[in-house]
């Protein structure tokens, strides 16, 4: 293979997150090639809950119904020990569409994205494996082939989706700072004969490790369970006896486990880089970090990462925003991924403890903790993704408030008399909402052709009076006042975008 090539976008890795920015570039108008080292895609599960913030997302994007076809909907978590329920949370309580976790295989996610990206013109380039690269005005990225040819592909911008090994890191030298936490992890996909729910995530916690189960529809399971004790042995591939044995070891209720189509033994790292751009190399997904699977978080916070930075490489490849806007990617998400990495790591220590005293206090503490009904509202939010929000960030600064909306914030996607919220944002770029405060349009004049600007009639609820919002193209409020802010906006607008027929200087490597 000997090709040079120049593009806007490479991309170098073909799980959900990578395709996420195949199909989120392609629909509005990059140009982008998406290259992967396996011959061919993976048929196993792995990842499996998809989860509300992600469910927003997809939905206008036309993804989120075939996810919903295929999946099953999980409406609780419930924990128990010793025999008994301790208590759950209910995803419920989210103000969100999607009050729930969907499970489905990763497998199956990952050919919805690839079939959608073709859609749009982008098949993935598989048995091509990234050998290095060298930046300057470019990227220039060397490939080789399942036979053995090199070539160099050079690009714009370079997006690594590479996975936790993620060798574009490697090979810039960037940090991934955490540790390996010290329990092995036994994974199995089984069909279930037994009296188990399959709308509710379930966890078994005893003094001798704890068994999670899964239900991914019908009468097939994932489990996840920990074996301190080594009765599994150190198999890579754990056999249903195995499997079986854990069941038996940790869960109260009888049932048989058959039909076992995957399985693994793993040890979770709970890592996470410190910046997420190098010059023109982008970071994302489990390349940018890795944490413990507890909640499902981590293919959905590669899936959110690519949609927040997709519209921004956009804008600044057609020259309608300013080059600073593509730092806000890592300002962004990087206090977004260390809270998840925290939080995670801190939920697995808890319920792997073999500690007697730990183990007890837990099993004391969640009964009394679960029926406070502030956790309810704060835990399934904080499961679902959408109580993430990017106040504070560079890109929120001054941008005011409307209600209890807060610049950085999510904006709920609500049904308008004119049409969904969503569906009346602009791909790529923010979207000015105005309700009944026409003065603004003059603060507009200058932006025409960049900052698309729609009429909507807000609920009383968010706004009591003539008002606007200034939303995102991944749906989080950039700013938002009354009809005497239009200063607000219009600095906002002047610190971020370019006017139309404004020279643009070039973006300059960070």
């Amino acid at each position: 293979m000997t090709r040079t090539e120049d593009l806007p976008v490479l991309i170098v890795g073909a799980g959900p997150t990578g395709l996420t920015a195949a199909v989120e570039l392609a629909r509005l108008g990059v140009g982008v090639r998406i290259i992967d080292k396996a011959p061919a895609p993976s048929s196993t599960s792995r990842a499996l809950g998809i989860q509300a913030r992600t469910l927003e997302l997809l939905r206008p994007r036309g993804i989120a119904d075939e996810l919903l076809s295929l999946g099953n909907p999980v409406r609780a978590t419930a924990l128990h020990a010793g025999g008994q329920r301790l208590g759950g949370i209910e995803f419920g309580t989210m103000a969100s569409e999607f009050d729930y976790i969907l499970m489905l295989a990763q497998s199956e996610t990952e050919r919805l994205l690839a079939e959608h990206a073709a859609a749009l013109g982008v098949t993935v380039e598989r048995g091509v494996e990234f050998v290095g690269l060298d930046q300057g005005d470019d990227v220039r990225v060397v490939v080789r082939d399942q036979d053995g040819h090199s070539g160099t592909i050079a690009a714009s911008y370079v997006i690594a989706a590479d996975g936790s090994h993620s060798p574009v890191r490697k090979a810039l030298g960037l940090p991934f700072e955490g540790r390996s936490l010290p329990q092995d992890y036994v994974l199995g996909d089984v069909r279930l004969s037994g009296d188990l729910p399959d709308d509710q995530l379930s966890i078994f916690l005893a003094a001798n490790g704890f068994l999670a189960v899964f239900p991914m529809g019908g009468d097939r399971f994932r489990f996840m369970a920990t074996d301190p004790e080594g009765i599994t042995g150190d198999a890579a591939e754990p056999t249903l006896a195995d499997v079986q044995a854990l069941y038996d070891r940790t869960v109260h209720v009888p049932a048989r486990c058959h039909d076992l189509a995957w399985s693994s033994r793993f040890r979770i790292n709970s890592r996470h880089m410190t910046t997420l751009r190098s010059g023109r190399v982008f970071f994302g997904g489990d390349a940018a970090h890795v944490h413990s699977p507890a909640g499902g978080q981590g293919m959905n916070a590669g899936i959110q990462d690519m949609i927040n930075l997709s519209w921004k490489l956009a804008m600044v490849l057609r020259g309608s925003a300013r080059p600073e806007l593509l730092d806000t990617y890592g300002s962004d998400r990087l206090p977004v991924i260390r809270q998840l990495v925290a939080m995670t790591e801190r939920a697995t220590k808890a319920f792997n403890s073999t500690n007697p005293v730990v183990h007890g206090l837990l099993v004391r503490a969640v009964p009394k903790l679960v029926r406070r009904n502030r956790v309810q509202v704060v835990a399934a939010p904080r499961l679902g993704q959408i109580a993430a929000s990017y106040r504070g960030a560079p890109l929120a600064r001054g941008g005011g408030r409307l209600g209890a909306l807060r610049a950085g914030d999510r904006v709920p996607d609500l049904r308008l008399p004119e049409g969904r919220l969503y569906d009346l944002l602009d791909p790529v770029s923010p979207t000015l909402l105005v309700d009944g405060a026409d003065e603004l349009r003059r603060v507009c004049e200058l932006w025409t052709g960049v900052l698309p600007v729609r009429s909507v009639t807000l609920p009383d609820a968010m706004a009591a009076g003539p008002a606007w919002l200034l939303v995102r193209p991944d749906g989080y409020l950039a700013a938002a006042g009354g009809p005497a802010d239009g200063r607000r906006l219009g600095r906002w607008l002047e610190h971020w975008l370019q006017p139309a027929g404004a020279e643009v200087a070039a973006p300059a490597p960070r």
